[in-house]
Order: C-alpha cells, then structure tokens, then sequence
C-alpha cells in the first residue's frame, strides 16, 4: 500500500515511520529508502541491511494500522452513490461513468511507481476476464504523464480501460488516499464494496463481492 496524495497528515505519519525505523531497526552496514509522493516529493528512510526483515513486517503493520486510522476530507463509503465524472482514455476519448450505469463497475485507482499495484493489476486483470459480460474494469491512474502510461500498458500488456486523472480530482472525491484501491459500484451506480493494498485473499474477496451483484 503506498500513500499518494500530498496532505499535512501523510507527512506527519511519514515523519513517525521514519522515527520508528531508525530507532528499532539500528544499522550496522545501512540502504536508504525513499517513500514516493504522486507529486515527486521523497521523504528518505535509512534501514539496516541486518534488520531489514523485521523492519518489512513492522513497516506491514504500521501500513495497515495507518489505512485503518487516516480518512482524508473526502471519501466515498459503501452504500454511497459513486460521483460520477468524466475523464480521458489514453486514446483522448471522453469517458463518462454514467455510461455504465447497468453494469458492475470496478474502480481501480493506480500508479505506475506504486509496487502494490503491479500486484493487484493482475488480480483485476483476471477478474475483468472472468466477469467480462458483467463487469467494467475502469482504471483510473493519479497524475503521471500519458508516455508513461502507455509504454507500462504496452509492457504489461493490459487490457483494463485506463483513464487519465490528470489533476488528481477524481481521486480526490473518491478519497483514494493510499493505493492500490478499487471500488466496486452496483447496476444502480452504488460503492458496495472498497478494497485497500494488497492481500493474499484479494481475488477471492473480490470475486464474491462480484457474484453478489451479478
């Protein structure tokens, strides 16, 4: 799970990994890390080759208790109606979510310098294929230029509908305050089920909140 909008609060938690990480994890021979802003802005980590196991798991936990405390202004809860919006596709067409009201609709916000993501990509790939008379995979990357974009969809050869959200105000209203996350919306244009990071469980998760709504 990484953190991806720029907010006073996610520099502050920022600010505690680090402190935790130099503290219990106490270098002998030393690598530096970086946690990513969508903005370009670092903040550097400095970890100790002999300890980095136990600073992976205590960094795990820490995620997890931080997805569990931090909302941001905005967000989106289930049983919600999702907002709708338009936004571009890497082909510069209009895409409107209203467009699939009637169908399932899986929002999967996304990076490409976001590593959770690229394990959660394949997931919804396969999940896409599988609920392909049903479902909708929209998915919507934060802020990274279209060259970039087309050139990782290209590599991954991926077959989701990527839309463009430039300016980041898409994810803004959702609430998409650490990715990878999805949002499953019903016929009727209804959030019934949020999916934060990545876990062993993901595709099985998914695929019965799915059948649910078929």
């Amino acid at each position: 799970m990484v953190f991806a909008q720029e907010r006073n609060k996610n520099l502050h938690l920022a600010r505690i990994f680090h402190e935790i990480s130099t503290t219990h994890c106490l270098p002998i021979t030393t690598m530096v890390y970086s946690l990513r802003y969508s903005d370009g802005r670092t903040i550097s980590l400095t970890v100790g080759r002999k300890n980095i196991f136990s600073c992976i798991i205590m960094a795990f936990f820490l995620g997890m208790f931080l997805s569990c405390i931090y909302r941001p202004e905005a967000m989106v809860n289930i049983g919600q109606p999702a907002p709708y919006f338009i936004l571009s596709d890497l082909d510069g067409r209009e895409i409107s979510l209203e467009k699939y009201k009637g169908k399932i609709v899986l929002l999967d916000f996304w990076a490409t310098w976001c590593a959770p993501c690229r394990m959660t990509m394949p997931v919804v790939e396969k999940l896409l294929k599988e609920y392909s008379d049903d479902m909708v995979l929209l998915a919507v990357n934060m802020q990274e230029s279209k060259g970039i974009i087309k050139d990782y969809v290209f590599e991954h050869a991926l077959s989701s509908q990527v839309l463009l959200d430039e300016e980041g105000t898409v994810s803004a209203i959702y609430g998409a305050y650490a990715i990878p996350m999805q949002f499953l919306i019903d016929r009727s244009g209804i959030v019934r089920h949020i999916q934060t990071g990545y876990g062993p469980n993901m595709a099985s998760q998914m695929r019965a909140q799915i059948e649910s709504l078929r």
